[in-house]
């Protein structure tokens, strides 16, 4: 459902009214002092260049051209035999509708209080949760069932992509398997350099390798480090949506916010990549191929990455909400670039994110927990753990590489919205709840294939490598600090390398298991062990807090 819909009560932008509705009509320019044309201290007109005019007037163009098509799309009520029922009104949603819709998911989000006397208004709902409940106040609840889809403009796109991916195939997969070649030899060299690397961050040099951001916390303090959060624009390929993990996540950073703790936002927290499963999905594809040329190409793509940062944020305003109450007021909050949120590597997209949606707010690297606190450390012994999204060293994700990862990601979320496909389920579920629970969660490293970079599961982040490069130089305090990554989803507390041996390495796993999500506890009131591994299960007496413990190659529950 697009923005205006979720807002069809409020005062329609200037943008949209005519003269005439600015100003009474008996009011002339004549009539208005300097001062009400122009007020003192008001900012001067932006100064564009024509490439910029050109990109804004194309995207804005295309967006006004996507309201259009998103409302159209939007789901319809249809009574039992399969009709469409030409009296029902999509944005009158009612009572009695959305408790049909409970009763056919009972693992959908907690509804609001439904009160038997009358209809909810739009205000009154998740705007994602209406755009997929049953709407239509004229359809008896009997007889309504539930559809859902992307939309008639969401597949036909994505009937085009995979045509096109069919069509190219002869082309295009000789060049991914020679680009992944590529890459694997750079990202080999890149391991090579990793020690050299984190000697640069920890001593303020230049370092040979890209991503330089660097922010140093006192080690002193307490962090919750979460990663892998993909929050997304509405539709059905919102991974914390689908996953039921968005009231899970609030929940959990509430409880941490009043214990004053600081929270680290590990990479891939908005999610730019996934594209598709809406209207507005897939028009920010197109978007995005069509903006790529051009001279006003880098003004396109940054417009175009606006308008999707907004709709992700108003899609999860909660979420963003609590994290300027109670987090980026207080100065507590930081996060790290990952590489689905790798339009930060933009400074412009930094600032925008900072001056619109989250005052206060950092955007990094990696973060430097130092013994010192947030002065400059001189050595790497003054660093007690070492904090980022872990894609620097990846053959297909990493600086440089996106375009592997993005195009398989393009193509998963294609197939997606192809027509006759029924609603989008569960994510994959890697590291699954039932083994984390149950105490067979893998915690060994992960291998890939040196030559291509990756292997059967996909897995693209050499950490067995990477380790043992580490383990061949280390520094002169003798070892290294923690090292604390996210993007691979798989959580891991002491891992096991291929020889047997704990390796001084944690990751955070990611926010959207099934109504689940893991992340890491940083106290350091415990020296020996600092690191907490944690699973939150939503629960509906309240999310229930549980610990993973290593036990050799495994995790356990504690």
């Amino acid at each position: 459902m697009s923005s205006e819909d979720t807002n069809k009560d409020q005062a329609p932008a200037s943008e949209d009214l005519a003269p005439a509705d600015l100003a009474p009509a008996d009011l002339t320019a004549e009539d208005l002092a300097p001062e009400d044309l122009a007020p003192e201290g008001d900012p001067a007109p932006e100064k564009l260049s024509l490439a910029e005019k050109s990109a804004r007037a194309w995207t804005t163009a295309l967006f006004r051209a996507a309201r259009w098509a998103d409302a159209r799309d939007r789901p319809h009520p249809v009574a039992a035999d399969g009709a469409i029922d030409p009296e029902a009104d999509p944005d009158a949603i009612v009572g009695a509708e959305l408790r049909v819709l409970r009763s056919l998911d009972p693992d959908l989000v907690d509804l609001p209080t439904l009160e038997e006397s009358g209809p909810l208004t739009a205000d009154q709902v998740d705007p994602t949760l209406i755009s997929a409940a049953i709407a239509g106040a004229s359809v008896g609840a009997s007889a309504v069932v539930e559809v859902s889809g992307p939309g008639a403009t969401a597949s036909a796109w994505a009937v085009a992509k995979a045509a096109l991916s069919i069509v190219g195939a002869p082309v295009t997969v000789p060049t991914m398997t020679v680009a992944a070649l590529r890459t694997a030899k750079i990202t080999r060299t890149r391991i090579e350099l990793y020690p050299e690397h984190l000697h640069a961050l920890a001593q303020g040099n230049k370092s040979p390798l890209p991503l330089t951001r660097v922010a140093q916390r006192p080690a002193s303090n307490r962090y919750l480090i979460t990663s892998d959060l993909h929050r997304c624009i509405p539709g059905r390929l919102d991974w914390p949506e689908r996953q039921g993990t968005k009231e899970l996540y609030q929940e959990v950073l509430t409880g941490y916010a009043d214990q004053d703790w600081n929270l680290i936002e590990n990479g891939d927290v908005e999610d730019f990549w996934m594209v598709g499963g809406s209207t507005w999905g897939a028009v920010y594809d197109v978007a995005y191929l069509t903006g790529a040329v051009g001279p006003s190409r880098e003004e396109s793509r940054r417009t175009i990455l606006r308008e999707q940062l907004d709709r992700i944020v108003e899609n999860n305003e909660e979420i963003y909400s609590l994290l300027r109450d109670r987090f980026c007021a207080q100065g507590r909050y930081l996060r790290t670039m990952g590489n689905h949120d790798d339009a930060y590597t933009d400074p412009k997209m930094v600032d925008y994110l900072t001056a619109a949606h989250l005052p206060g707010a950092e955007v990094v690297d990696t973060v430097l927990l130092c013994a010192q606190g947030s002065e400059p450390s001189t050595d790497i012994s003054d660093v007690s753990a070492v904090i980022s999204h872990g894609h620097l060293t990846d053959s297909w994700n990493g600086p440089g590489f996106a375009p592997l990862g993005r195009s398989i990601t393009w193509l998963i979320t294609g197939l997606d919205d192809l027509p006759k496909i029924p609603k989008a389920g569960g994510l994959p579920d890697e590291q699954g709840l039932a083994r984390l629970l149950g105490g067979r969660a893998r915690n060994r490293l992960i291998t890939v294939d040196p030559r291509y970079g990756g292997n059967r599961r996909f897995d693209s982040l050499d950490e067995e490598r990477l380790f043992s490069r580490l383990d061949a130089c280390p520094p002169d305090s003798g070892e290294w600090p923690w090292l604390i990554f996210g993007h691979t989803h798989f959580p891991m507390l002491w891992p096991q390398n291929a020889e047997g041996h704990k390796v001084k390495y944690a990751n955070s796993g990611c926010g959207v298991l099934d109504q689940a999500m893991t992340c890491l506890e940083w106290d350091s009131s415990d020296e020996q062990n600092p690191l907490r591994l944690i699973i939150w299960l939503a629960d509906p007496n309240g999310a229930r807090r549980i610990e993973l413990i290593p036990d050799g190659p495994t995790l356990r529950t504690a």
